[in-house]
């Protein structure tokens, strides 16, 4: 049988977070959504000086399953709700409980039968409905990683041919060198589906298995795109900047970009091992590198809700976090330069880039913050 999904819009933005969110703006243009709103996450800064983990809204940390809580999945977006990760059931898939009418929906589905996931997949095609799954890139002959490493990464699946063996898929997340679209043989991006996936890093004995994990969109009739919502994003980043809400048990903003600031400084007296040097060089770097795409992400919604706010305003909000999101790319490169000079004295260089950041983000939420006051609309 031949199935095939038509007019799936092949999106790729440079400020998005990951393949998962390239991957969820191709079907959510496609259902007629505007990805940078409904994908539009708060303006934070998360830290914990326990692990010295960093991230926006929830952490970035190397995960060993693909298995979330609903609480860890909720925290970033005021758009989407995301039930903790499924064990597949087909009649529960049949009969979708929509919890959050006024949100989109995205149900992360796990089987550990590769013949059910496979069946699940063609259902969904034949519907017309385009699938956005998970492979191991050791498995895509179309990447650089092709069997030579293992990695986690999203793709969007839009056809199916049993007779020739292949299916259609697409994966334009190009910041991670992915720009494919095309046909791969059906046994070997199942066999990327199915893999244990291990770990890069100093501890190559982990891994994170896929379990054939897969998401399936969907919006309730009732959903729409409020004023209200949208300047709650607003009004929910004024308060986690300014350190009224605890994130997973964590303060978050301002008080946190300090907080990093001061754990940085007393690391300089440190001796740096393997694991270090790894932290330094691969995870600060790449950790840092989604945190200045976080602030073009807001910067580009600011200007997707320029009607609700003064047009200055929001000129001016733009500069700063473009000029933020500058600084937190410097601050990449001096992690990973350090990881490779293995120098700490470099540290210094960081916290002085951490220092303009915390300036130019504390002005961005008191300008926020002082327009929704002058409206009564700061809760």
């Amino acid at each position: 049988m031949i199935k095939q999904t038509d007019n799936i819009p092949r999106y790729f933005e440079p400020y998005v977070n990951d393949c998962f969110h390239n991957a969820y703006s191709a079907v959510l243009l496609h259902m007629g959504m505007n990805p940078n709103i409904i994908l539009a996450d708060y303006l934070s800064f998360m830290y914990d000086c326990k692990n010295g983990y960093v991230g926006v809204n929830y952490f970035y940390r190397p995960n060993t399953t693909v298995e979330f809580t609903e609480e860890e999945l909720n925290t970033s977006l005021e758009f989407v709700y995301l039930p903790p990760t499924t064990l597949y059931n087909q009649a529960t898939v049949k009969n979708i409980d929509m919890r959050h009418k006024d949100r989109v929906n995205i149900n992360m589905y796990i089987e550990d039968r590769p013949d059910v996931a496979y069946q699940r997949l063609k259902e969904l095609l034949n519907s017309g409905i385009p699938v956005v799954a998970v492979v191991d890139l050791f498995y895509m002959n179309y990447h650089r990683a092709y069997q030579k490493e293992h990695g986690l990464h999203c793709v969007i699946f839009t056809g199916y041919n049993e007779e020739e063996g292949y299916y259609q898929i697409f994966d334009k997340y190009k910041l991670s060198s992915s720009d494919f679209d095309g046909n791969l043989p059906i046994d070997e991006v199942n066999l990327g589906r199915m893999s244990d996936n291990p770990l890069p890093g100093v501890n190559a004995t982990q891994k994170r298995p896929i379990r054939n994990l897969w998401m399936e969109i969907s919006s309730d009739n009732e959903f729409k795109v409020t004023e209200d919502k949208l300047l709650n994003i607003v009004n929910e980043s004024c308060q986690r900047m300014k350190g009224q809400k605890e994130i997973l048990g964590h303060k978050c903003g301002l008080d946190a970009i300090e907080l990093f600031s001061k754990n940085l400084l007393e690391k300089k007296s440190e001796r740096l091992d393997d694991e270090k040097v790894y932290w330094y060089r691969v995870y600060l770097n790449g950790s840092l590198k989604n945190i200045s795409r976080s602030r073009k992400r807001f910067s580009v919604f600011m200007k997707e809700i320029s009607s609700l706010l003064p047009e200055q305003l929001i000129t001016s909000l733009c500069v700063s976090l473009e000029e933020s999101s500058k600084h937190w790319d410097i601050c990449s490169s001096i992690a990973l330069k350090l990881g490779i000079r293995k120098s700490l004295d470099m540290i210094d260089d960081l916290v002085n880039q951490l220092d303009i950041i915390r300036e130019l983000e504390n002005s961005i939420v008191e300008r926020l913050e002082g327009y929704l006051q002058d409206k009564g609309l700061h809760k």
